[in-house]
């Protein structure tokens, strides 16, 4: 889907954090772990007016779990095929890889022998831009052009210099990728990461009607049907790849046992590349959380949009996977849930995932005047067209927008609020012109929303 929802590093591609302290005993025994998870699951999902939920658990590089789940029907297809966002871009990031371990593509090398974007010819940067520059996300671009003040494609940074968040890099790439190869994404993934994943039912295109029955629509945190006019998207590296939770499981499982990479070609690909704040690193395409109990890592990425909240983490080192995807806005919620109900340090991998200081460090809510706070309240536009609907709630506020769910903003100061699970500080203030905006900002990253209501 096109317009991808962006409150920075959280948007962007996220997953949100309810707390859940109870996880499944080790002891169990599968059937008994896994129908405490389906019940447990399935809990959540009426909680947050989830229709469906893909699961899919990976212990020792084998599959033990996959399955839909659905509160609203018994029987769920289980064929049944979600849009994974941002989870795209580690599936592209590893076909690259394949590409690599080939022979066939060089990471170090530039990109403009095989493509030039418009917007960006007369820089003469773009003779530097390389496939690592695009996979660690130090391209220099922002997440989409649109969000940009011009509204182009343009060098915000020197490439591999600084960590900035991009699809738009990652599109830049497919294109030298199809440009050299005469061939559109699909066909080079088929051949050198869907079949050998045993991925039959995984496309980064859809023409948004084909297997219609088994698609899983897009649901809002009220449960209510995101209708679209055009359902299709085409070949596309970071976002809106379709697929199944057997496809994107096996792909897990592929991944933890090598993904038919030479060693040293797995260890690139899982490398930090560079530091995205204390608690996780940017690898190739993957985040990077180090220094986990018993010497553990994960790599992991999650993805976000209207009706779409997905997650993959993945432990090389114990062979262990997860797999959560959603077809609603308050996916994210579950996703969490999920991590931390099975795995003992799912905790700690959840808070390290979206938050860059230590667990002890969430910041504490100062009180404020009630009559402030109603100042905030209104409809607020994004540079994309995306609304979000701020109201006053006791000593907070309440984010509403397409895409998320609901979060409740706390006040430390009288212009700035905090997300408790969540970098990204929320601002008010004023424009140039004088006129209210609402400033999304985390890092060098900022994005300014116009109140129109």
């Amino acid at each position: 889907m096109n317009g991808r929802i962006s409150l920075v590093c959280l948007l962007l591609w996220c997953s949100s954090c309810t707390e859940n302290p109870k996880k499944m005993a080790v002891s169990d025994s599968p059937e008994t772990r896994f129908e405490s998870l389906e019940k447990k699951v399935i809990d959540w999902q009426q909680e947050l007016h989830i229709p469906h939920a893909g699961i899919g658990i990976i212990e020792e590089g084998e599959i033990v779990f996959s399955k839909v789940l659905s509160p609203r029907d018994s029987t769920p297809n289980q064929q049944l095929l979600f849009n994974i966002a941002s989870i795209t871009k580690v599936v592209f990031g590893t076909t690259v890889m394949k590409l690599v371990d080939r022979g066939q593509w060089d990471l170090d090398a530039p990109l403009y022998p095989y493509h030039v974007d418009e917007d960006v010819k007369d820089d003469p940067r773009h003779k530097e831009l390389t496939s690592r520059d695009v996979l660690s996300q130090r391209s220099g671009f922002v997440n989409w052009r649109w969000n940009h003040p011009t509204g182009k494609l343009t060098f915000d940074f020197d490439p591999g210099t600084t960590f900035n968040y991009s699809g738009e890099g990652m599109e830049y790439l497919r294109q030298a990728i199809e440009k050299r190869y005469g061939t559109v994404i699909d066909t080079l993934a088929d051949t050198l990461l869907f079949k050998p994943a045993s991925m039959p039912d995984t496309r980064h295109s859809w023409d948004g009607t084909a297997n219609w029955d088994r698609f899983s629509r897009f649901y809002d945190a009220q449960g209510k049907e995101h209708v679209l006019d055009d359902y299709s998207f085409e070949g596309q590296a970071a976002d809106d790849i379709m697929t199944t939770v057997d496809d994107l499981t096996n792909f897990g499982r592929y991944v933890l046992n090598g993904a038919g990479l030479r060693p040293e070609i797995f260890e690139k690909m899982v490398t930090a590349q560079t530091a995205i704040n204390d608690n996780q690193d940017q690898a190739l395409a993957w985040r990077l959380i180090r220094n986990l109990p018993n010497g553990e890592y994960a790599i992991h990425h999650g993805g976000n949009d209207i009706g779409v909240a997905t997650l993959l983490v993945l432990l090389p080192k114990s062979k262990r996977g997860i797999v959560v995807m959603t077809n609603s806005d308050a996916g994210l919620v579950l996703c969490n849930n999920v991590v931390r109900e099975v795995w003992g340090e799912g905790t700690e991998i959840i808070h390290r995932a979206y938050r860059s200081g230590s667990m002890d460090e969430i910041p504490k809510a100062v009180p404020v005047e009630a009559e402030l706070l109603l100042t905030y309240e209104g409809v607020y536009e994004q540079p994309s067209g995306r609304k979000v609907t701020i109201s006053a709630k006791e000593q907070s506020l309440l984010m509403e927008m397409p895409g998320v769910p609901n979060f409740q903003l706390y006040p430390q100061s009288d212009t700035e609020f905090f997300l408790k699970d969540f970098d990204p500080i929320i601002a008010f203030s004023k424009s140039e012109e004088g006129d209210p905006v609402l400033e999304i900002i985390e890092g060098e990253n900022t994005i300014v929303c116009k109140k129109i209501e």
